[in-house]
């Protein structure tokens, strides 16, 4: 049996071309559209919104997931994990991320095909770990025996894959350049495996899945590395063709950027510590690069606290000049939180969402919210994301139906 683990490890840290040619990619399963959602689409105008007919599932389904009735409805927002990402290489939108505990907590990944109106589940998830909070001790062992590893030190399952993972927060995000989702996490192994592991618990470091593969690798931290954080901030800068991480700790704030080609870190300050500066924004954001005005546009706020709410501040950071501003403080607009709504970029009326309490809008020269009345049903909460194919943005709220709207007409 280890001798069976070692070697299918091996194969999963195999480089990307010992599966295949980028440009022989092709995305799996080919679905065809589905001629209702076509024609709902076609006929959107601009400010209207609709609700599609209930969406389909297809991929290695578990019976553990239909138990929580994810055949029905596909994988669903979870706790701290409503970040919803576009990959422009599938032209499908991808979503992962655990809930804390309840009901299940899954490693599970999935993708939205809009015009076939279909979820696919790319990666079986490995078990549901928050079983082992019930077991007793020797169910827990033998749980373990069959779930997880530790390889070179890193602690994994025995696929190769994330061990007991925890929220996304707004740290996932695509990778076209390595046709890779990227997602940094930290604290993982809360059901409590027995590991020997040289990396220390609650380090935050970066895994990839590969979706053309069906794969996972696990980045291990080399000097250029940036400080972790779970709560974070990880987004696609397409004009850059770099991932940016930004982290807020007690420390200080850090803004890095990493190249997917050569797998560097650069830190924005130049060196690797933490920068005390006001006008970064604290943990559990949300945020939206604003890809026009090459601007990232980050909306903290809005929490209740000692039966008040806190002001909602709205951040922009601008690459060009290596610098955070605080742009808006206001008791109006949505709440800006990792948990309540997503935020998402529209490309084409380029102006960011946030769909929580209704639809807001908000553009970098307006440095203002707007509350938009679509025209059709109102905006649902849940997690949310542009399709620049479709020219929509989409949200599921997770009862098996997807809501649109399209903003500007092409």
């Amino acid at each position: 049996m280890r001798n069976a683990r070692i070697l299918l490890l091996t194969v999963l840290a195999a480089p990307a071309s010992f599966f295949a040619a980028a440009e022989n990619l092709e995305v799996t399963p080919s679905l065809d559209p589905d001629p209702a959602v076509v024609k709902i689409l076609n006929s959107l105008g601009p400010n209207q919104s609709a609700w599609l007919p209930p969406v389909k599932t297809t991929g290695p389904i578990n019976e553990t997931m239909k138990k929580f009735g994810l055949h029905k409805t596909g994988p669903r927002p979870r706790n701290y994990c409503k970040k919803w990402v576009w990959a422009p290489d599938r032209k499908r939108a991808f979503f992962c991320g655990a809930n804390a505990g309840v009901p299940h907590r899954f490693n599970d990944v999935w993708e939205y095909d809009l015009a076939a109106n279909t979820w696919v589940l790319l990666y079986e998830p490995d078990a549901d770990f928050n079983r082992v909070r019930h077991m007793k001790p020797d169910e827990k062992q033998a749980f373990f025996d069959r779930t997880g590893m530790v390889t070179n030190g890193i602690l994994m399952t025995v696929k190769g894959a994330p061990f007991d993972p925890i929220h996304s927060w707004w740290q996932i995000t695509y990778e076209p350049n390595m046709h890779a989702l990227l997602w940094v996490m930290g604290n993982q192994n809360k059901a409590g495996y027995p590991h020997k592991n040289k990396i220390p618990w609650g380090k935050v470091e970066m895994w990839a899945y590969y979706p053309f593969e069906n794969r996972w690798e696990y980045f291990r931290p080399d000097k250029t590395h940036p400080p972790g954080q779970n709560a974070s901030i990880l987004e696609y800068i397409p004009d850059r063709t770099n991932v940016l991480w930004y982290t807020r700790s007690w420390r200080g704030c850090a803004t890095s950027l990493f190249d997917g080609r050569t797998k560097k870190w650069t830190h924005k300050l130049g060196k690797k510590e933490m920068q005390k500066d006001p006008n970064c924004p604290p943990t559990e954001a949300v945020a939206a690069y604003q890809s026009h005005t090459n601007i990232l546009v980050v909306h903290r706020g809005g929490d209740s606290r000692k039966g008040k709410l806190t002001p909602k501040v709205t951040y922009h950071y601008d690459l060009a000049a290596n610098k955070w501003t605080k742009v808006l403080t206001s008791m109006d607009g949505p709440r800006g939180f990792d948990s309540a709504g997503p935020m998402t970029y529209d490309s084409l009326a380029r102006q960011s969402y946030i769909n929580h309490g209704g639809l807001w809008a908000y553009a970098v020269g307006d440095k203002a919210w707007r509350k938009l009345t679509p025209d059709g049903p109102g905006a649902p909460g849940g997690m949310a994301c542009y399709n620049p194919e479709h020219n929509v943005l989409m949200v599921d709220p997770g009862r098996g139906k997807i809501w649109v709207y399209r903003h500007t007409k092409q």
